[in-house]
């Protein structure tokens, strides 16, 4: 993969998914699900917080893009997700497994349902950003975090961002205030280098020993989401090992 042209974005798509989509991503059952305390972060333009909480969840979507109006999120949401589309068919080994088309309609019906609750719930979605969320110690049972950790590092170094913003300094930050609002566990997707040969990303091991360093229990486990064609495809699973751990 190294001698062709990277998938490169010069900012983070403002890009989707379902719920379906992300039982896949976590490694998580439905059912499982119901009764938790959930933080959706980023949140982006998906389906999650409406279909967890029809689910019976009490979810949060935390994304910096929802300091806006419907009508510009779902602008901004359909631009993205057409350019993303655009360079997965320019470069077929970044595209999902299975159907392209099938899956930007997944990212399409992801969005309208987004916007329809976020017009109709706005308590549900917080404008907020890593590494700084406005929520207290341990609010949530569950944090998930997709498609953005790891996946958006530097280009130089296993990830897809033009420009070194999302850094490991950065990610050590963000890890830990992530933890700081989780009580019980967490769960990272994807783990894998995009933009190399098929192997873990190179923040992956630093960040264990981080989350390991900080009282959690790490493992990684193999994702159902068939996004990319690649080995490595794992969910990192934290699970914080005692209540007296301090983050």
């Amino acid at each position: 993969m190294s001698a062709q042209a990277p998938f490169s974005l010069p900012t983070v798509a403002f890009f989707g998914r379902t719920l379906a989509e992300y039982l896949q991503c976590f490694c998580l059952d439905a059912k499982e699900l119901r009764g938790l305390r959930i933080l959706d972060c980023p949140g982006g333009p998906g389906s999650f917080a409406a279909e967890a909480t029809a689910l019976g969840c009490e979810v949060i979507a935390v994304d910096p893009a929802y300091d806006v109006g419907a009508d510009e999120l779902e602008r901004r949401a359909s631009a993205d997700i057409d350019a993303c589309i655009a360079q997965m068919r320019a470069k077929p080994w970044a595209a999902p497994v299975g159907d392209l088309e099938a899956y930007a309609v997944a990212k399409r019906e992801a969005l309208a349902r987004f916007i329809d609750d976020f017009r109709a719930n706005p308590q549900r979605y917080r404008a907020a950003s890593l590494p700084k969320l406005p929520f207290a110690d341990r609010q949530f049972d569950l944090v998930l975090s997709g498609h953005l950790l790891f996946l958006y590092s530097p280009l130089v170094e296993d990830g897809l961002l033009e420009g070194h913003r999302f850094d490991l300094p950065w990610h050590h930050q963000a890890i830990g205030e992530l933890v700081r609002v989780c009580a019980t566990e967490m769960r990272l997707y994807p783990t894998l280098a995009l933009n190399s040969a098929p192997r873990r990303h190179c923040y992956a091991s630093p960040i264990e020993a981080d989350l390991e360093a900080r009282g959690w229990r790490c493992s990684f486990l193999p994702s159902m989401y068939a996004q990319y064609p690649l080995s490595w495809n794992d969910c990192l699973v934290a699970r914080r090992l005692s209540v007296g751990a301090t983050t």
